[in-house]
């Protein structure tokens, strides 16, 4: 099962190119954003480090059942709470932020409450089912998106439309310091570990997990990928023109020989595919931390369904209320809160598991 971390952590780090991080870098882009990029690699591994060490010293528990333990029940019920709104809104964010961006540019003439409808009773479906269930759906995903994302990379590296002088003009501003939101917007790409916080229930005990040097290595290439390929491509003025920069520069190219000539098509079904399965990731994280809140009625069916209908319900109403611009900066407000968030999570683990070692 220690596959599975890995997946959680590159997924995360695949859905992220296309939504708020490619463009919080691109707005502050003269303002700090190659220092915090460069900053962000040790700072997210880190948490990533010490959550990882930590967590695994509870065998087969969540995060609820290590709380249970080792803290009183008023201070598992505020954690609890708190954290269900933080994993929902994550999924919550990216199902509107897709629904816009089809409508966009797949179906303008499709209304967007029927695009985040479809996304919600997909997701939902998803979500309810088992922690098993929901990393073999994650896996299936990954292994059949993850080489036609890679080409698209790849194409987009080598295409003659790629201005480099562009990406250097970015890099000369790296002595500059960063804002909170590009830290932020930097750190979340690793934050796939967290969800740990149900799935450690299903690591093998006393199972170390290698190669986590792996991952800042891979975060570093979808940041620099992520950040500076649009500026590539649209120059560093220009680029902070687009909504989603990513969804333009993937329209940019083109394969002369393919079966569809335009690469958005292809990105755009490969992210919502990426995107999806995040989303249904966090949402059974919510459901997972809601059951252990309410534990007497956890084992009744039931209960996943009127958790996911009201996830679903509140996903849907709210999506009436954002436009572009609001849905931007409520996703840059909700990452800085994140990242406070994650600190707290991961020194709660810390904490925990140096008491249960003392």
């Amino acid at each position: 099962m220690v596959r599975y971390f890995y997946y959680l952590v590159f997924i995360n780090m695949l859905a992220n190119i296309v939504l708020f991080v490619p463009r919080i870098f691109i707005t502050h882009r003269f303002e700090g954003s190659m220092m915090a990029l460069v900053l962000s690699i040790p700072i997210g591994f880190m948490l990533l480090y010490f959550f990882v060490k930590s967590i695994t010293k509870f065998p087969g528990q969540g995060f609820p059942e290590i709380l249970k333990k080792h803290t009183p029940g008023w201070v598992r019920i505020c954690f609890l709470i708190y954290f269900i709104v933080i994993w929902y809104l994550a999924g919550m964010i990216t199902l509107i932020a897709f629904s816009e961006i089809t409508k966009k540019y797949i179906n303008p003439d499709i209304s967007s409450m029927f695009i985040v409808l479809a996304f919600v009773i997909v997701v939902g479906l998803i979500a309810r089912l088992s922690s098993e269930t929901v990393l073999y759906s994650m896996e299936i995903l990954l292994i059949t998106n993850v080489p036609v994302i890679a080409w698209v990379l790849y194409k987009a590296i080598t295409n003659e439309s790629m201005q480099y002088d562009a990406c250097m003009e970015i890099a000369t501003h790296i002595l500059n310091m960063p804002t909170w939101d590009t830290l932020s917007a930097g750190t979340y790409i690793f934050t796939g570990y967290t969800n740990l916080v149900i799935f450690n229930r299903l690591l093998q005990p006393n199972k170390k997990i290698p190669f986590l040097w792996t991952i800042p290595i891979v975060g570093t290439f979808v940041l620099l990928t992520s950040f500076l390929i649009p500026v590539g491509y649209h120059g560093t003025m220009a680029v902070n023109s687009y909504i989603y920069p990513w969804i333009s520069t993937s329209d940019s190219m083109r394969v002369e020989f393919g079966l569809v000539e335009r690469v958005l098509f292809i990105f755009m079904l490969l992210y919502t595919n990426i995107s999806l399965a995040g989303s249904f990731l966090h949402w059974h994280v919510g459901i997972e931390f809601v059951k252990e809140l309410i534990p007497i009625q956890k084992d009744k069916p039931y209960f996943s369904w009127v958790i996911v209908g009201l996830m679903g319900g509140i996903t849907f109403l709210l999506s009436f209320f954002f436009n572009d611009d609001s849905l931007f900066d409520f996703g840059t407000a909700y990452l800085n809160v994140r990242l406070f968030s994650e600190i707290a999570l991961v020194l709660t683990i810390v904490i925990l598991a140096r008491r249960k070692t003392m």
